[in-house]
This record gives C-alpha cells, sequence and structure tokens, in this order.
C-alpha cells in the first residue's frame, strides 16, 4: 500500500509540476538567446511567475520523494510504473493546456498504460537478488571485523 501511495504522489507531483512549468512559460514572450538583456529579463520574469515558482516546487518534492523510493523499491518496479504519468501528462496537456494530441499519440499512450499494468502486477519491494547481495556484503564485513580483532588481540 505504501509503494501505491508513494508511486502515486511522484506521478501526480511531476505531471502537476510539468504542466504549471508549460503554463507559466507559454504565457510569457518567446526567449531571445542573442540578445543578452532580453535573456537576463526571460530569468528574471521566469523566477517570478508564480506558475513557474509552482512547477517547481511540485518537481521539487517530487525529486524528493523519488530518492527516498529508491531506498526500498526495485529500479526495475519505479521506473515503469512513473511511467504512467505519460498518460497523465497527455491528458493535462488536452484538458488543461488546450493541445491537440493526434490520435497516433493516444495508442501509444494506451500501449504505455497496459505495460505498467503488467509491471504492476510483479513484486514491488526489493528482490532477492538484492538481499542476496547484501547478505553477502555483510558477511564479507563481518569476516574482516573478527580478522581485525584477532590481529588486535595478538599484538
Amino acid at each position: 500500500m505504501k509503494s501505491f501511495i508513494v508511486i502515486s504522489l511522484i506521478v501526480l507531483f511531476k505531471v502537476i509540476g510539468d504542466v504549471s512549468l508549460s503554463y507559466g512559460l507559454q504565457a510569457m514572450d518567446e526567449l531571445e538567446l542573442l540578445n543578452p538583456m532580453a535573456l537576463l529579463a526571460f530569468g528574471l520574469q521566469t523566477l517570478l511567475n508564480p506558475w513557474v515558482i509552482l512547477g517547481m516546487v511540485f518537481l521539487l518534492s517530487y525529486s524528493l520523494l523519488y530518492l527516498c523510493s529508491l531506498s526500498w523499491l526495485d529500479l526495475s518496479f519505479l521506473i515503469p510504473m512513473t511511467a504512467s504519468g505519460y498518460v497523465l501528462h497527455a491528458v493535462f496537456a488536452w484538458l488543461l493546456l488546450g493541445e491537440e494530441i493526434a490520435s497516433t499519440r493516444w495508442a501509444g499512450t494506451g500501449i504505455i498504460t497496459i505495460g505498467v499494468l503488467v509491471v504492476g502486477w510483479g513484486g514491488r519491494e526489493r528482490s532477492g537478488r538484492r538481499a542476496l547481495l547484501n547478505s553477502f556484503i555483510r558477511r564479507k564485513t563481518k569476516t574482516r571485523n573478527r580478522q581485525k580483532e584477532t590481529n588486535q588481540r595478538k599484538r
């Protein structure tokens, strides 16, 4: 249950952050890269835009939650599950940003959804191989510590 809640928050924070950034930046004038003063004005305008700030807050929250989730979830599970965000990105872009999405993109989004469901039926927690590796490392560390203690007693 914890995995489902955290993955849902990760996806939601990423989507809200991306949509907020897109909305905020689309409302601004187009950037002129060759004009230093225009670049400075664009940067200042970007940092003061409430939609951009909101997007940055959500994307920072997404990043922190994503990092935390890597401590107990396999990467091979987490990445495909967060791909469900592609579906929400498309839906939010269509509904909130007014983007036109071609039928081929919707088909691709459907395929991604099927892939997420297939991955979701598998295990969520760390795999046995990872646990085996951690066990091996712990044994090696204990052996080294015993050898150090033995060497110190001999002195």
